[in-house]
């Protein structure tokens, strides 16, 4: 199926209102593309990118803290992270920007706790490295969000766990050909992050003495 062709204003009004936290609005306006279209909310929303920067009305509404756009533009599961999600997020949960940055990155770094546990229940994969090298996780932790930081540690140690419980020969090794991979193909997962941030606390404090 063709991509949705969207007009210019038609973008902006999505990356707007999703910024300006009018989510009443853009339920509206949604519906009305939807009708004009024929096509789904989620095709929408995939083709309202900003063309120069590629943030996607979910940027917006991450880095904002905007929790009721949030639960408007992706759909979520259960309160905690304890296993995969069951069903593949859309598209949108991991756009990234032209900066490598998905809106789990956004969210991370600016602190905003709630958007990033309904960004991780809905799909978010906290391994994505942007373009200056930084996870999710990194992101909170330069910026001082230190709850974030513990949140998302526990998340991805509760998704590994969930993995390596599957039951069957493979889960019991501990899940290993199922955990995310990096560019080498090596096992992605809270270890490495660990790693990254004791890396990080190491380099302050060389430069601080």
């Amino acid at each position: 199926m063709a991509s949705v062709g969207l007009d210019e204003d038609s973008i902006d009004e999505i990356l707007y209102l999703s910024r300006a936290n009018e989510a009443a609005d853009l339920a509206t306006f949604l519906s009305g593309l939807a009708t004009s279209t024929q096509r789904s909310d989620t095709e929408i929303l995939a083709a309202a990118v900003d063309p120069y920067t590629k943030n996607t009305a979910l940027h917006y509404a991450a880095a904002n803290g905007h929790v009721d756009i949030i639960k408007l533009l992706v759909p979520t599961n259960t309160t905690t992270v304890t296993k995969p999600p069951s069903t593949p997020a859309s598209g949108l949960i991991n756009a990234t920007n032209d900066s490598g940055n998905t809106a789990l990155h956004w969210a991370a770094l600016n602190g905003h706790l709630e958007s990033v546990k309904l960004l991780v229940q809905a799909g978010a994969d906290v391994t994505i490295i942007n373009k200056a090298g930084h996870d999710a996780v990194f992101e909170a932790e330069i910026n001082d969000k230190g709850d974030v930081v513990e949140w998302l540690l526990a998340a991805v140690e509760g998704l590994e766990t969930g993995i390596g419980q599957g039951g069957d020969e493979e889960g019991e090794r501990g899940g290993e050909a199922d955990r995310p991979k990096d560019a080498d193909g090596n096992a992605d997962g809270v270890e490495q992050v660990r790693t990254q941030m004791e890396g990080l606390d190491a380099a302050n404090g060389s430069q601080g003495g």
